[in-house]
């Protein structure tokens, strides 16, 4: 009978032989224990969001307060459209005739263009703005059979990156954040 492992040649071939079995049981052996010990990793990547919450206060047909609240997930700017029209009795009609009232409002803290007011400063989520009204909105002389409402329109917009305000709005972003009136050049 002949000898499969003769001499130094057969070692060898026996040495190398046994290394890859060994070799390969360790491979499959750390594959199954990494498949039947590993749990699966859910992605907990959560998007920002924005949003706001109108808070007005009235003093019977005054309003006297107009707060609005981040209640988003990300640090926003927020504007703010006062809606004005004469409504009959039955809140139905609306008048046709314009709606003169002054705003007075705060100019620390915001500041108005195209009839839109901007609150300078970012705010954060969950926080409110300042009161935008710095005196209450009175109605004036109405016409025969109506009254004042004031609807209060609230927009938000995400701080970062301050180009998305810039190109959306057309309003500017100075060095600390704030919002700014662009300039216009002749």
């Amino acid at each position: 009978m002949k000898r499969i492992f003769n001499g130094s040649g057969g070692r060898k071939t026996a040495l190398i032989l046994s290394l890859c079995l060994i070799f390969a049981l360790a491979v499959g052996t750390t594959f199954a224990l990494l498949k039947a010990n590993t749990d699966p990793v859910t992605n907990t990547f959560t998007a920002a969001k924005s949003g706001t919450d109108i808070v007005e206060k009235l003093d019977g047909s005054q309003k006297t307060s107009i707060k609005v609240q981040n209640t988003g997930t990300a640090v926003s700017y927020v504007r703010v459209k006062l809606v004005m029209n004469w409504v009959s009795g039955d809140g139905k009609t609306i008048s046709g005739e314009p709606v003169n009232i002054d705003v007075t409002y705060d100019t620390t803290k915001w500041f108005e263009q195209d009839g839109i007011y901007y609150y300078k400063m970012p705010v954060a989520a969950k926080d409110f703005t300042t009161n935008l009204l710095k005196t209450p909105i009175t109605q004036d002389a109405a016409p025969e059979g109506y009254h004042l409402e004031v609807t209060v329109l609230a927009e938000s917009i995400q701080a970062a990156p301050s180009k998305a305000v810039t190109e959306s709005w057309g309003v500017g972003v100075d060095s600390n954040g704030y919002l700014t009136q662009p300039t216009t050049t002749p």
